[in-house]
């Protein structure tokens, strides 16, 4: 094991007599940078995975299964081996089903009632839910052959089903952002494609809906490019802060249009990168958190996953949930009181050599602030006892994300509350905080 040793300047003196002598020990460790994962096993037949609130939801080819964790359930049927293109949710309750060897799209409920036949969209490949009765459906349904793919609106209560956009090439992906723009990724007709080929425009939902209402056709004139020169973007799926994940299946990875929603998308950092792993992505989705502040961004407070669907396609499938990791700050002691003499502070999962600000002050936490800083992407969660008057020494992580600090403890007569809290900063995520950590500094 590598260990390194940094030695930073003793803090100043506190008027009780606190002094704080930094000590930099980098053990090794591996973490996910910025995030935290959990896997599990699918059926190995799995397709078409869609997690919801009932369990599970999957087709083996034959039958779109539920499982809810104490065993599989038949919600549909099929008599011969089918194709499936989507699940999608419809709300909470039920199951937007497209399967493309007949091109049928089911209604089907997650409570075991009989599943509806809304409509034929022959060729469907993808769809979005624009409320819980009305969809769009991405389809090719001039054939292999055709040199365009259908974008199709779908009145899940009606069966009505109307032409709305058509785009160049093979079937696209679809997704809907929090305003309720409606996201097409471009899929080139040629195979293999050719490398930088694809585009991702964004239709708006005023344009869209007057696309429905006047039974008008729209297209790449119609909307705005959001990005342009990616490889491959089997699936689309946005999380909780605008970014727009897509499965390139091309280079194997799992890529980013960070702020796709707004007036300037870049690509972000790969996410995950499947070269060597014998895995691919085949879908994404999103499960928000459950409470509204922290961001689906590295180093922050979990919030919401990303689900990427995983597999091998011969025998292994999985779920990857992603979600964002707060670097974890605690203490040498176990707990408090802290007692006289020598002490450290440990933080784990920071940015790998990345830098570090271990913020001190002699008070009780206050409870969490969310700040915004200038060109971050998401906020700063600091409490509010180290956002003005704390101590601040700087250190640098290791290649582990590790950093240990050393402090001693002189002794004071009366013990006083304090709050410790580490910021962390590295060039491609940006700022992110620890746990604020409560220390009560005895004799």
């Amino acid at each position: 094991m590598m260990t390194k040793r940094f030695r930073a300047a003793c803090a100043p003196r506190l008027a009780s007599g606190l002094c704080l002598c930094a000590t930099l020990s980098l053990p090794a460790q591996q973490v996910l940078e910025g995030y935290a994962e959990v896997m599990t096993p699918l059926a190995a037949s799995a397709g078409n995975v869609l997690t919801t609130n009932a369990g599970t939801v999957y087709f083996d080819g034959f039958d779109l299964m539920l499982d809810s964790g104490s065993g599989g359930q038949s919600l549909l049927t099929f008599a011969a081996y089918t194709f499936g293109s989507f699940s999608a949710p419809i709300g909470a309750t039920a199951v937007l089903f497209g399967e493309s060897s007949a091109g049928e799209v089911w209604k089907v409920p997650l409570n075991g009632a009989p599943s509806q036949l809304v409509t034929v969209v022959p060729f469907n490949y993808d769809a979005v839910l624009l409320d819980q009765d009305r969809a769009l459906v991405s389809a090719r349904t001039g054939g292999f052959g055709a040199p365009n793919n259908d974008v199709m609106f779908v009145d899940l209560v009606t069966g009505q089903s109307q032409l709305v956009a058509r785009f160049p090439g093979a079937s696209g992906p679809l997704a809907i952002d929090a305003a309720g723009d409606i996201y097409y990724a471009t899929s080139p007709a040629t195979f293999p494609a050719p490398s930088g080929t694809v585009e991702v425009f964004r239709l708006g939902r005023a344009t869209v809906d007057a696309a429905i209402a006047n039974n008008t056709v729209l297209g790449a004139a119609n909307a705005t490019l959001v990005m342009q020169g990616l490889d491959a973007a089997g699936d689309l799926a946005f999380d909780d802060d605008g970014d727009l994940f897509f499965v390139d299946w091309y280079n194997g990875r799992i890529g980013a249009i960070q702020d796709a929603d707004g007036p300037q998308p870049s690509l972000a950092p790969t996410l995950i990168d499947f070269a060597g792993t014998g895995l691919y992505g085949s879908g994404l989705q999103f499960l928000p958190g459950a409470a509204a502040g922290p961001v689906f961004a590295p180093f922050q407070p979990a919030g919401g996953s990303l689900l990427v669907y995983e597999t091998d396609y011969v025998s292994v499938n999985q779920a990857r949930a992603v979600s964002a990791a707060r670097p974890s700050l605690t203490a040498s002691t176990g707990s408090s009181p802290v007692p006289a003499g020598p002490f450290t502070l440990d933080t784990i999962g920071g940015p790998a050599n990345g830098l570090g600000l271990l913020l001190w002050t002699p008070t009780a936490p206050a409870g969490p602030v969310a700040l915004t800083l200038g060109g971050m992407q998401a906020p700063l969660f600091l409490d509010g006892a180290t956002t003005s008057g704390a101590i601040a020494l700087p250190f640098a992580f290791d290649v582990t994300g590790y950093a240990s600090l050393g402090i001693v403890n002189p002794g004071f007569a009366t013990a006083f509350a304090s709050t410790a809290q580490t910021v962390v900063f590295s060039a491609p995520a940006g700022f992110g905080s620890s746990n604020s950590l409560q220390l009560q500094i005895s004799q």
